[in-house]
């Protein structure tokens, strides 16, 4: 591992291998897949795995493999002539349930693409019966498929014609995002390959990388690492081109620091604990500024604590004044005093800087912070005891679930991001502002009555970052069909309000009017809801009192957010 960095071996355990540092945790506890993954692994049972990849995904099918063979039997007279005897093959095959001697490589992708057994669990059958060589192809095969259900072909007139395969590179990043584990699984098999093999699979690789899309040469990048220029070339790509979680955490733990900076300040939500370890024993405590730019770009403190604990594992000058800069924050700042407490040597320098604020003299501010306060005291006075009687824990249990302080991940947001924001829906109401810059955004948690028999746990609130408000605007507007704006015509544009909490995947949201300037009421609207007229709204300040009031009474509001 790299100098300058505070190790412990349960985290040593989780970086990804490559060939000249072999990590032999990730080829068993770090993949978690099962019996199936661990069969695969050499010296190969290739007989195990046979069992996993057909026999269990005969008897794990929810509506029975036979359905699922019916349906590409049914579909292939919609599909191109190749790839409908292409389906008729896998779908006989996989009918048969018999083990072919020797694979057919497109029959076995199409298997997969056809949904009649998963990636996880063919992978490691196909390493263990073909190798890592043949492997390698078939995932790169599997990546120019897909199939007539995946949402940018989906028709809805031919709902019931079955399923059939479309050739297509067109749906890359959903294949790695389905296929990250199997090229986890992949990057451990040739990090322990014989010397043939490797040199075998990186021409395979190579040949493949310029007219590969950029999910792929983000995955090629990540299973032959030592390829830094693969992966320069890839993070390129993607900031140009846009990509997904699972492709920024590939190039984040083999591309350039300068690209990792970039990504991270993009994406910084994705990364996850093997992604950040990698990043760290590759790079030392050069991999401060990524950790760092991750911090500066998340979220919320929840997710900003993450990157922070693995920050102070460096111990250079460059990190601690990095660290010291977070010491104004309240839910960084017992971190940080432990790690200068183990370092005194790199001792904070006076000039460390707190999170933004506006002026105390602001009297919306004032009173924002007095309220979120004042909430703050009671939930840590009323609340906090009965999660500890309910659960039998200590406080040390409850702030590692992070239910100790309920405002404790919302922090403020920058200047740059609310001009960003404003640049796209226009001037912004003053209350919202000030609100966005004094408390900000992430999870607040609020007291909710347990159901019968079930533990207390808090629910949460969730702020919208104006990074991701663009995206949660999308969702909202996907759902409001026609009846929406003929119910509310000459009344309210629909299409002007903004997200501003709820939950982007559910699609249901607080919505700030916006129908003028300085317009500040806030309406909660349902996706599942018939259409109806918007209501008057509430001021967004006043909307905030009623919502720390429900929490007080333990009540939902608004339900369903």
């Amino acid at each position: 591992m790299a100098g300058d960095v505070v190790w412990t071996e349960e985290q040593r355990g989780k970086v990804y291998s490559t060939r000249a540092r072999v990590n032999p945790d990730h080829l068993t506890e770090g993949l978690d897949r099962g019996p199936c993954w661990l069969a695969a692994v050499p010296p190969f049972d290739a007989e195990g795995c046979f069992a996993e990849a057909r026999d269990k995904s005969r008897h794990d099918m929810d509506e029975g493999w036979e359905y699922a063979v019916h349906q590409v039997e049914k579909g292939a007279r919609h599909a191109a002539p190749s790839m409908a005897a292409l389906g008729l093959r896998a779908a006989a095959l996989y009918r048969s349930g018999e083990r072919p001697d020797v694979l057919d490589l497109d029959v076995e992708v199409a298997m997969v693409e056809l949904q009649m057994q998963a990636s996880w669990d063919a992978v490691p059958f196909w390493l263990a019966a073909e190798g890592a060589v043949w492997t390698l192809r078939a995932m790169l095969r599997l990546h120019e498929l897909a199939h007539n259900e995946h949402e940018v072909h989906y028709d809805p007139r031919l709902e019931w014609s079955g399923t059939w395969l479309i050739e297509t590179t067109a749906h890359a990043s959903f294949q790695v995002a389905e296929c990250e584990s199997s090229w986890r699984l992949l990057r451990g098999v040739l990090a322990v390959a014989d010397e043939a093999d490797h040199r075998a699979a990186r021409a395979v690789a190579e040949a493949a990388f310029d007219a590969a899309p950029v999910p792929v040469k983000a995955a090629l990048s990540f299973v032959f690492p030592d390829e830094r220029e693969w992966a320069d070339r890839a993070a390129e790509d993607c900031l140009a081109q846009g990509g997904g979680d699972e492709v920024v955490r590939m190039l984040v733990t083999t591309a350039g620091v300068d690209w990792g900076e970039r990504l991270v300040e993009r994406q910084p939500g994705c990364l996850d604990e093997a992604t950040l370890l990698t990043l760290l024993a590759r790079e030392g405590a050069g991999a401060a500024p990524v950790l760092d730019a991750a911090m500066r770009h998340a979220r919320g403190n929840n997710e900003r604590l993450v990157f922070a604990r693995h920050l102070a594992m460096i111990r250079t000058r460059d990190a601690a004044e990095r660290l010291a800069a977070w010491r104004g924050n309240r839910r960084l700042a017992p971190l940080i005093k432990d790690y200068f407490r183990q370092a005194p040597h790199l001792g904070p320098s006076p000039s460390g800087a707190s999170e933004p604020r506006i002026p105390a003299e602001d009297a919306t501010a004032a009173a924002l912070t007095g309220l979120f306060e004042e909430y703050r005291t009671w939930y840590r006075e009323h609340w906090v005891p009965k999660l500890l009687d309910d659960h039998g824990w200590e406080e040390e249990e409850l702030d590692a679930e992070a239910w100790l302080d309920p405002t404790g991940d919302l922090s403020p947001v920058s200047e740059d991001d609310i001009a960003v924001l404003e640049a796209r829906f226009g001037p912004l109401p003053a209350d919202y502002l000030a609100f966005l810059r004094v408390i900000g955004t992430g999870t607040l948690l609020q007291p909710m009555e347990a159901m019968p028999g079930a533990a207390l746990e808090p629910t949460t609130r969730n702020f919208i970052h104006p990074a991701d408000i663009p995206g949660a605007h999308a969702v909202y507007t996907r759902w409001l069909h026609d009846g929406w704006h003929e119910e509310n015509e000459g009344v309210a544009d629909m299409t002007r309000m903004m997200p501003v909490m709820g939950h982007d995947v559910d699609a249901n949201f607080a919505l700030l009017s916006l129908q003028h300037e300085g317009d500040d009421r806030v309406h909660v609207w349902y996706h599942d809801e018939e259409p109806d007229r918007m209501d008057d709204g509430v001021p967004f300040v006043e909307f905030l009192h009623r919502m720390i009031d429900s929490a007080r009474r333990e009540e939902s509001f608004p339900g369903g957010i």
